[in-house]
């Protein structure tokens, strides 16, 4: 009877936390976006109307496709020539070389700029010299669009007073004038949102590992390419084309964007895209090997959504990554039980 009481009475009290915990859920928003420098004729201003829409939402923090400089310098030490293609390519070699520069003309090692970002990040009110410190310890662990936000952030940019720091500001703006989806949509939406770090998340290391195990992968698609063929000739992208050049045409991707999110889009490209490789029936296998690692990719880019939801608890975060990864994020994060998938529809 006592027990049964003591039961009733801690329930009682726990009650209304447990109540609050189970709606306190961490609402996510994956944006399906695409890959805006292969859009020829982009301009920023198209983006006008997708940015209120997104602005609308509330995001507490943004994340995007890209590597972080733990997992960069990981890849780096392993001295794995298999992944050449990350650490000397397009998507690690600029950032692991600025990170090296500004460690050593800065004096500053990845930790302290680790460091550093945690303490000013989360001043309540950031002085101008402040994010011009906070810029240099971004690009000390490779977070060149965090970088840039910062200096979007600064008016005065003669406070970039020595070469070096002029040599860098150079690269910067280059960076932010490429148009793509750090700089022209996650950058100007944060900085209208106040948020000061957009976090990486991707993980690339499927392609580096498919050719590692599967070296003749590209002469099984040659001999097998049969079912793969003529892709661009399907119904769901011949309508992404023509809805890309109406929206460069209207100077407005908001359609363009409502289409990538939409589950006619996400269900059709799965279907087309990835759900194909499991009827290919390649004899060395590589195209289960092909499916099988762009699986452990979103498995992986979804572990790092949550390393970053265990920071961000409660709160709304916005992920944009290239569309073809929705479908599958979404399935992952929709099984977890404190997490509300959002819809951009």
């Amino acid at each position: 009877m006592k027990s049964n009481f003591l039961r009733l009475i801690i329930t009682f009290f726990l009650f209304p936390i447990l109540s609050k915990a189970q709606t306190n859920k961490t609402k996510i928003l994956i944006l399906g976006t695409p890959h805006l420098q292969q859009i020829e004729g982009f301009k920023p201003i198209m983006l006008d109307n997708v940015i209120n829409k997104l602005d609308t939402f509330n995001f507490d923090v943004i994340a995007v496709e890209k590597m972080s400089g733990e997992l960069l310098n990981d890849i780096k030490s392993r001295r794995d020539n298999s992944f050449d293609g990350i650490t000397k390519g397009r998507f690690g070699a600029e950032f692991l070389k600025l990170a090296d520069t500004v460690q050593t003309t800065k004096k500053i090692t990845f930790l302290d700029a680790e460091k550093n970002i945690l303490v000013l990040k989360n001043k309540k009110e950031l002085t101008t010299s402040d994010r011009k410190e906070l810029l240099f310890s971004f690009l000390a662990i490779t977070d060149l669009p965090s970088a840039a936000l910062q200096y979007m952030y600064i008016n005065d940019k003669a406070l970039f007073k020595s070469d070096f720091e002029k040599y860098i500001t150079g690269i910067i703006e280059k960076k932010i004038a490429s148009h793509n989806e750090y700089y022209s949509l996650a950058a100007s939406l944060a900085k209208r949102e106040k948020i000061n770090q957009l976090y990486p998340i991707d993980n690339l290391e499927d392609e580096s590992l498919l050719f590692k195990y599967y070296p003749n992968f590209i002469k099984d698609y040659k001999d097998n390419s049969s079912p793969l063929n003529n892709l661009n000739e399907l119904p769901i992208y011949q309508k992404l084309s023509h809805l890309t050049k109406e929206s460069i045409q209207s100077n407005d991707l908001s359609e363009l964007y409502s289409f990538f999110n939409s589950k006619t889009y996400k269900n059709q490209d799965y279907d087309s895209q990835w759900k194909i490789w499991l009827n290919t029936n390649f004899p060395s296998g590589s195209d289960l090997g092909r499916f099988s690692l762009w699986e452990m990719r979103n498995l992986q880019i979804t572990a790092n959504i949550m390393k970053v939801v265990s920071r961000s608890a409660g709160k709304k975060v916005l992920v944009i990554i290239g569309a073809s990864h929705s479908s599958f994020i979404e399935k992952y994060l929709s099984n977890i039980e404190f997490v509300e998938v959002l819809k951009y529809e």
